[in-house]
């Protein structure tokens, strides 16, 4: 069986006990480096992969053994679950983790019910957009669409919000930075964030 697994936004203490025991229980975990790195107390074979097509490459050629593909945050939201379903026939299992978005809400202490929550991680999206039509959105950002970009755009388009930054979130380096969008602007930060936008 082909188990898709979400290992959370990075420290063990924030992966769910179902995943663990199916990680434990598989032939082999495979996935990117940093997602390997957070089972490393999980004894299990590993194997870490360097690209999308390396995973489904794996997994066609192990289609009888038990593996756990490993998938930060939670695979159903903005994670690997659509491209292995486009690229793998057969059966898998999805085990859900805890989205960095869901983590960051949880440590402002602000709900997300009327929140726009998505995605700029490798997407060109015209959020611009998004951000005048509500009052709070949340971004999973990238080197490019990185919080600074973000800001830079508000600022060209004249929106006044409170922006709260969220980096390496749940690690022992974690920061969480929070200001107008001028003071985040002139900051500097990891390649993968959350950023959420409040209005003013």
């Amino acid at each position: 069986m082909i188990y898709v697994v979400g290992i959370g936004p990075g420290n063990k203490k924030y992966i769910l006990p179902l995943a663990e025991e199916i990680i434990s229980k598989s032939n082999v975990a495979i996935g990117f480096k940093r997602a390997i790195n957070s089972i490393d107390y999980i004894q299990v074979k590993k194997t870490i992969v360097d690209s999308m097509k390396d995973i489904i490459s794996f997994i066609n050629l192990n289609t009888q053994q038990d593996i756990s593909i490993l998938a930060s945050g939670d695979p159903c939201f903005y994670g690997i679950l659509n491209y292995i379903k486009k690229n793998y026939e057969y059966e898998i299992q999805v085990i859900p983790g805890i989205s960095s978005f869901q983590y960051f809400m949880a440590k402002l202490g602000k709900s997300w019910n009327n929140a726009y929550v998505s995605s700029i991680h490798g997407r060109n999206k015209d959020f611009i957009k998004i951000i005048r039509e509500n009052e709070v959105t949340v971004w999973l950002t990238d080197k490019q669409n990185s919080p600074n970009y973000i800001c830079k755009e508000l600022k060209q388009n004249s929106i006044e919000a409170k922006v709260y930054v969220g980096e390496n979130l749940s690690y022992e380096d974690e920061k969480i930075r929070i200001g107008s969008v001028d003071t985040i602007l002139s900051m500097v930060f990891n390649e993968l964030c959350v950023v959420v936008v409040e209005k003013h």
